[in-house]
């Protein structure tokens, strides 16, 4: 190696041109291992990662191999810069001067060379951190089938994603700034205060996005579910934001919630974990009545509905003894929630002509007096 050198040295008296003709070797050099880090990357490694099961590791393989190669292509642009600093020493030089000190002007190129470097050497490894996460997160909500949920990949994922990629820009910043010596305690300071105006500002805002993340993590209820805010309000769900949910009524009105107002509220999720929900009918039949009958009628009135469930048999409970009747109730399952008002209206009418046709009596209310002379 030493001969072959100084036979190039021999050829190239100028010692500027011998370490330009050295530098070039060198790059060429680290591009062929770019090329070589390639190949072993699609003939090798990856047909061994694609007999696993899962498809992560395949993805993140063929980001890494592009990112290698690029960064073998910039650790050869360093390496060059190193050659005419003197400090990697391959050769020996006819001077004893370095290419700086003989040419000044080289200075002010290779410094520029090295910042622009430096800066897409953390433009590369951002943009791998960038397809890293995309890739993590699109992988984990296929294996929880999330974009079945789209509270989860319309909402929560994509916020995350956001919110991991800003995390990782801003640091990539500070470190920049810090390679170049940049002083940015002042800048850190005049965010800090900004950032806690903005707070005390948005409030309440900022608490309906931090309760909006923890419906999103806590998942009380679906896109699709029906389900029932305190006492008032119930409906179906039709959307989760970060600031508010929104939910359509009975009545086709869109209705938005704030997250803040979800949290704090006792939550009734009528679709989970089925769609399945029962429909209660009380009705007060005469005092004098046949019990059993009763209850048979009411029983065959539930299962003569279609809408009533076929697998869960309904069931009739005696309640009280009321002010003017026996008061009893029919507990009926349906395998739709949506059917339920619909069912509970239907089964009403039926028991009505049924008691009316088997001489059943509901009674109207009443009140005993007695009269004292």
């Amino acid at each position: 190696m030493t001969a072959v050198i100084d036979y190039l040295k021999n050829i190239f008296q100028d010692d500027l041109v011998y370490t330009i003709f050295l530098s070039a070797l060198v790059f060429g050099f680290a591009y062929l291992l770019a090329k070589l880090s390639r190949l072993i990357s699609k003939k090798i490694i990856l047909p061994i990662t694609r007999k696993t099961i899962s498809q992560l590791d395949d993805q993140i393989l063929e980001i890494s191999a592009s990112t290698i190669y690029r960064l073998f292509i910039l650790g050869g642009f360093y390496a060059v810069t190193k050659i005419f600093r003197g400090k990697l020493k391959l050769y020996k030089l006819s001077s004893s001067k370095t290419q700086i000190e003989d040419y000044p002007f080289l200075e002010d190129i290779l410094v520029g060379l090295e910042y622009v470097i430096y800066i897409f050497f953390i433009f590369i490894l951002l943009i791998l951190s960038f397809r890293i996460v995309t890739i993590i997160f699109d992988w984990y909500a296929e294996k929880i089938n999330a974009h079945d949920n789209k509270d989860l990949s319309g909402s929560l994922f994509p916020l995350l994603n956001k919110i991991s990629k800003i995390l990782l820009t801003g640091l990539a910043i500070v470190i920049l700034l810090s390679h170049f010596q940049i002083d940015i305690s002042g800048f850190i300071v005049s965010l800090g205060v900004g950032s806690l105006a903005i707070a005390l500002a948005a409030q309440e805002t900022i608490s309906n996005m931090i309760s909006g993340f923890i419906v999103m993590i806590d998942r009380p209820f679906r896109i699709g579910d029906r389900i029932r805010i305190g006492n008032e309000l119930v409906g179906d769900v039709v959307g989760i934001g970060i600031r508010s949910t929104k939910i359509m009524d009975f009545d086709k009105n869109i209705v938005s919630v704030p997250n803040n107002d979800i949290v704090k509220s006792r939550i009734v999720n009528l679709s989970y974990p089925t769609n399945a929900t029962r429909v209660l009918i009380e009705v007060g039949v005469a005092y004098g009545s046949d019990i059993n009958q009763v209850k048979s009628v009411l029983i065959e009135a539930a299962k003569s509905h279609p809408k009533s469930s076929s697998e869960i048999e309904p069931v009739v409970v005696f309640m009280r003894f009321g002010d003017s009747s026996i008061d009893l109730r029919l507990d009926v399952k349906t395998d739709l929630y949506s059917d339920a008002f619909m069912l509970g209206s239907d089964l009403r009418e039926i028991i009505y002509k049924k008691f009316s046709e088997n001489k059943i009596e509901i009674p109207f209310p009443q009140r005993v007096v007695h009269v004292k002379n």
